[in-house]
């Protein structure tokens, strides 16, 4: 099975868009010419052939492109035949929680419809709470009841009973991912043996490093934060990166230079190029680099549908930036900067 699923996922990056695909969408002048572009080519034939290029807008089209996203993955997990509770489904979790965070900011901005607009329909049959009675919540204590069948009501119960201070969206974004990370780990350790699981938790000990880099960089830099203030915003799990290491950077007065050297040399060594105010972009590119190779080279079928789906993100990722710099008519040539290719 192993062996069935990295082909069908090096199939699957095999109809990727190129270098070329790309430098054809960045000369596009509108988003109705980007998806007349996407209709042609093999990756999204399907996904576009029943659209008019002439009729959709901006939204509707990273919808789309976002659903075949999804719809491979469920495609991919139903090939491996997986347990609804085995670690495959990993991406529900991610998505689950992106959710919750994106009700509880509209929530804390008073928007009584903005999540119910962005809400993800195709998750509705795989989400472990309902959807649409979470973006019918317009208080924090609605969000809990529609979460109080699942893991997420233990985890957040105490914290959005005291919701009130201005760091607390990242609180629970942070709480989140620490109890999915517990849930990773158990996941794994079920599943695999000692070197596939050390593999497959590595995934999210370089996740957390290059998180706590990049928010500990932005914190310093833009607005100094003081350094216990800014460690409530990380990830509780390390890698290379480990807590003395972070105590001692953040009490330096160079911190923020000493953070970029830290990610040049702990990750992107000398081959990718990073501009100080987009780390965001450097950062993929490492992981495009990174999921790449292990798409390349490993025998673990589900390490290969995790780095194909990477691989498909950072392509998702691409065409978002494309679509928003022909909306507000952004140069191509400023536009081509901030893609990973």
């Amino acid at each position: 099975m192993a062996d069935a699923i990295i082909a069908k996922a090096k199939a699957i990056y095999g109809k990727r868009l190129t270098p070329e695909d790309y430098s054809f969408l960045l000369r596009r002048g509108s988003v109705s010419g980007v998806v007349a572009y996407l209709k042609e080519t093999e990756r999204y034939h399907k996904t576009f052939a029943h659209v008019n290029e002439n009729q959709i807008h901006r939204g509707q089209v990273e919808q789309l492109i976002s659903r075949d996203m999804f719809e491979l993955y469920i495609r991919l997990c139903k090939f491996m035949a997986a347990d609804k509770n085995s670690f495959c489904f990993y991406l529900i979790k991610e998505l689950e929680i992106k959710q919750i965070i994106a009700a509880l900011i509209y929530i804390k901005a008073g928007s009584a419809d903005g999540y119910l607009l962005e809400m993800p329909t195709y998750l509705m049959e795989y989400a472990c709470f309902d959807l649409m009675k979470l973006a019918k919540a317009t208080t924090y204590r609605e969000v809990l009841e529609v979460l109080s069948d699942t893991p997420y009501y233990k985890v957040l119960k105490l914290l959005l009973s005291t919701f009130r201070r201005q760091d607390d969206m990242n609180e629970a974004a942070v709480t989140l991912y620490a109890w999915y990370i517990n849930w990773a780990f158990r996941a794994i350790d079920r599943s695999f043996s000692d070197a596939e699981a050390a593999a497959l938790k590595e995934i999210f000990l370089r996740r957390s490093d290059l998180s706590n880099i990049t928010v500990c960089y932005r914190k310093k830099s833009l607005f100094n934060e003081d350094a216990e203030r800014i460690k409530k915003s990380l990830y509780n799990v390390h890698y290379r990166l480990t807590p003395a290491m972070i105590d001692e950077i953040l009490s330096r007065p160079d911190a923020a230079d000493r953070l970029l050297e830290l990610l040049r040399k702990m990750y992107l060594k000398d081959r990718i190029e990073y501009d100080p105010e987009n780390l965001e972009i450097a950062v993929r590119r490492y992981n495009y680099s990174y999921y790449k190779r292990q798409l390349g080279f490993t025998d673990n079928g589900v390490m290969a549908l995790y780095s194909l789906m990477v691989l498909c993100e950072t392509e998702r990722a691409n065409l978002q930036t494309i679509i928003e710099g022909v909306r507000y008519q952004r140069p191509p040539s400023e536009t081509e900067k901030l893609l990973v290719i």
